[in-house]
């Protein structure tokens, strides 16, 4: 999706960088190595093209259901698009470049995590609390399907139920496409210069811990920060986010904004001091990633 996409290339520019490790980070100039070299080959042959996929054959879904089709979006928006999904990759792997050189490895860390939970909170909450129904919801599975509308998907951000249809969607057949084409040279490029680093570690243990990483790390501080956003938007009177859009309910916006700038961050300091710092759950799954740093 043209808002996620932002925070992914950022998420696979950071999360390279940091399978770099040492040698990246004693690089005087981290534009010229084969590091930077490969990653950005990697973005532009790999990484854009399976957005733009998405973009042409599901314009709806990938827009997060904000466009009809692709003929009504901005040529601006494309171009921008394509052009973000380099440059956002580009901008991870400086930071995580730039944190490493400072001996920084678990904000490095951090780094590559940041870009997946952006990426997983969007897709279960977003602007307006519907991201999950967003995502769910395949307008092109049937001809003549109607436009997403608020509950769409038939789902909640506390249920399951429409997942399996998801999975069987067009949406999804495009998404297992985009699957083989990015998801082996992004795990053969992690594992092979994780290796350089540790010539002992196991490629398949490394792709499982990334997977450990993104998946229990990422998406479990985005379904947290979800819960919290949404729970603290509940306590200010907000309501159903369903019946917000539909009008049943007044929509309370000045709240909803409230609930984020508030939830946010406790959400975030909660996860901090419990999950992610030294000694916690959520550091210990970064250890091969740490190069023997603390």
């Amino acid at each position: 999706m043209v808002q996620v996409d932002v925070f992914w290339g950022y998420g696979f520019g950071a999360s390279l960088a940091l399978a770099s490790g040492n040698q990246l980070a004693k690089a005087t100039e981290p534009f010229y190595n084969k590091y930077f070299v490969n990653t950005v080959l990697f973005l532009s042959l790999f990484w854009a093209p399976t957005g733009m996929l998405l973009l042409l054959k599901h314009p709806s879904w990938e827009t997060m259901q904000v466009t009809d089709n692709f003929l009504s979006m901005s040529p601006w928006l494309v171009l921008s698009f394509g052009i973000t999904n380099v440059t956002q990759g580009v901008l991870g792997f400086w930071i995580g470049q730039k944190l490493m050189a400072k001996g920084n490895y678990l904000y490095a860390n951090l780094n590559w995590i940041f870009g997946y939970f952006g990426m997983f909170f969007i897709l279960l909450y977003g602007w307006d609390g519907l991201g999950y129904d967003r995502f769910l919801y395949d307008r092109d599975m049937l001809t003549g399907s109607p436009a997403w509308f608020p509950g769409a998907s038939g789902a909640s951000l506390h249920s399951f139920e429409s997942i399996w249809k998801h999975l069987q969607s067009s949406v999804a057949i495009t998404l297992y496409i985009d699957g083989v084409w990015l998801l082996p040279p992004f795990f053969y490029l992690m594992a092979k210069w994780i290796r350089e680093i540790n010539p002992d570690a196991n490629s398949a243990s490394l792709i499982f811990q990334i997977l450990l990483i993104i998946f229990v790390g990422g998406l479990g501080s985005a379904a947290i920060s979800a819960l919290t956003v949404n729970y603290t938007g509940a306590l200010f009177g907000v309501g159903n986010h369903i019946a917000r859009a539909t009008v049943e309910i007044p929509s309370n916006t000045s709240m909803h904004i409230l609930s984020y700038i508030i939830g946010l961050p406790v959400s975030l300091a909660l996860m901090w001091f419990l999950l992610w710092r030294k000694g916690m759950p959520f550091y210990r799954m970064l250890k091969p990633l740490m190069f023997g740093k603390d």
